[in-house]
């Protein structure tokens, strides 16, 4: 008899995120990114201390021994919070930091473009991951020089790419960065949706709640049914990952596409539905869209991710 196909994590897995989400309200609010683009020390250690960096790995390397499903949940909850992208490298780049000796180390994230390496500057972190389309590997970091600070949320420089790695990671690795990728812009995708329906709530025009206007009331629900897709679909990449689903790479990559659409659609509405003070530095929506944009340049963009799922073989 055929075994009963998984489409959403249970009830004991979402119980597990939501304990571990209780605390990132605290360890990282949405509002530290106005006076630092960087974690805090602090931060790094508490982390750490709930143990979102071992999430995947074997107890035997010092991990938690879940799996994709557990992860993609609790970075959802990080990808709200608009959590440093280092964090979500320092994640994805469990495995290597194990195999290379390096596991309590911090890592900063890095992505190719053209024969050099941009890097997110993190001053908590001494290792690199670069990203260069289907690879990944694990670096020393070197000495780098600033391109930009501001622009995309975080500081940038650019280095050379170091000819030897700590470590490279394998095809299921580099897969599970993407849904990591896909889980990050989710939680992007859902903040900016409850961002804009409280605003919507509050601010009031013509001597009524913006939000009872038709076409605010369109915005909030196309940026609902976004959210909606990009964490399904999320979701759904990770059980098939976990279950080694035949079609686990396109769940995947589909999860990648949707979810990085949903956060830059859903990041410029609820700029829009602000109005004015959305453009305004010291308010936290354009946070959401800048965090997005630079997620999606580390992941490679949604055109490479569309390439993907075009050139995969059909399984089914």
């Amino acid at each position: 008899m055929q075994a009963q196909t998984r489409y959403h994590p249970d009830a004991e897995q979402l119980a597990l995120a939501g304990t571990i989400e209780e605390s990132l309200d605290s360890l990282v609010p949405v509002a530290r990114l106005h006076s630092a683009v960087e974690e805090s020390a602090d931060a790094w250690s508490s982390l750490r201390d709930l143990g979102v960096f071992g999430i995947s790995l074997d107890e035997a390397q010092g991990g938690s021994g879940l799996g994709a499903v557990e992860e993609a949940l609790i970075v959802m909850g990080l990808g709200r919070r608009l959590v440093s992208p280092a964090v979500l490298a320092t994640i994805g780049a469990g495995p290597a930091l194990a195999a290379s000796g390096n596991r309590d180390k911090n890592v900063a994230a890095a992505y190719r473009r053209g024969d050099r390496t941009v890097v997110v500057d993190e001053s908590q972190a001494s290792l690199i991951l670069v990203r260069d389309g289907d690879s990944a590997a694990l670096y020393n970091r070197t000495p780098s020089r600033s391109i930009d600070r501001r622009l995309w949320l975080a500081g940038l420089s650019e280095i050379e790419t170091p000819r030897e790695p700590l470590a490279r990671l394998d095809a299921h690795d580099v897969l599970r960065l993407r849904l990591i990728d896909a889980a990050a812009l989710a939680g992007i995708a859902a903040a900016a949706l409850d961002m804009a329906v409280a605003y919507a709530g509050i601010r009031e025009q013509f001597g009524r709640p913006i939000g009872t206007f038709q076409a605010i009331k369109h915005h909030c629900s196309n940026m609902a049914m976004a959210a909606r897709c990009a964490r399904d679909q999320t979701n759904f990449a990770a059980v098939a990952l976990d279950d080694e689903r035949d079609d686990a790479a396109l769940q995947v990559e589909c999860a990648l596409l949707v979810a990085g659409q949903a956060a830059l659609d859903s990041a410029g509405k609820n700029i829009q539905i602000h109005g004015g003070i959305g453009f305004s530095d010291e308010a936290d929506p354009h946070l959401f869209l800048k965090r997005a944009q630079l997620q999606l340049a580390i992941a490679g963009g949604l055109e490479a991710a569309n390439a993907r799922i075009a050139n995969l073989p059909a399984k089914w």
